[in-house]
Formats: C-alpha cells, structure tokens, sequence
C-alpha cells in the first residue's frame, strides 16, 4: 500500500508494519509517503486511523496499493473520515468500470480525478 504518513492520527501503526519511505514530502504535516505489506485486516486497521486533516477535512485521505504476488490486482481503500466511514475497493488494473467507478467516489469525496492515477502504481 501507499500512504501519507502525516494521514494517520497514529503515524506509528506504519512502523509496526514494517512501513518504508518512499518520497519525503514538503511540510512537517503531511511527511511522507510509505509503502507498507498489509494483509486486509491490517488495512482495515489503518482505515480507522486515517482521520488527520491540516488542508479542508472535509476531503477524505485514501491509500492505493497491490496484492504482493499479483500487481494487477489492486485495492484502493478511503479512509474512515469519507463521510461513510470509510470504503474499500478491490479490482483488477485492466476493469475500466471499476476505476471509473472508485475515481466516480473519489471525485464525490472532493479528491481531484489527477490525482487518483492508482491504476498505474508500481512501486
């Protein structure tokens, strides 16, 4: 999964899972973004712990990522701030629909559609 460390009201979840920095980030708030191995349990865990705001809260955060053996297989997960206490959404890259579907979602939650490229992450 990717994530915005500064999104998790206890960023040290990530630590416990191994979590390492893929981009440092400009501003003390947001930090960086992680790459951490999660199993869905795990992420669902980190769903509820995605509720820290410093720009508009009324904008959810989200983290996008991959089954470890398959990368066409992804998973795009909003935190528990979007309103609905948070949503998750597993697909295939290639399953036009359904990224139509989760960037439809995103778009409502007030996320720009550019920045929503998770079917294209290979990290």
């Amino acid at each position: 999964m990717r994530v915005i460390r500064g999104a998790f009201v206890n960023p040290f979840i990530l630590d416990e899972l191994g979590a390492r920095t893929i981009e440092k980030l400009e501003g003390d708030a947001w930090m960086s973004i992680d790459e951490v191995s999660a199993t869905l349990d795990q992420v669902k865990e980190m769903q509820k712990q995605m509720v820290k705001h410093y720009d508009d809260p009324n904008v959810p955060w989200y983290m996008d990522g991959y089954k470890e053996n398959d990368k066409n297989d992804l998973i795009v997960v909003f935190g528990a701030d979007d309103g609905e206490g948070g949503k998750i959404f597993r697909f295939k890259r290639d399953d036009k629909e359904k990224i139509r579907e989760v960037v439809d979602y995103g778009i409502s939650k007030g996320i720009p559609k550019e920045q929503m490229d998770f079917d294209q992450i290979d990290f």
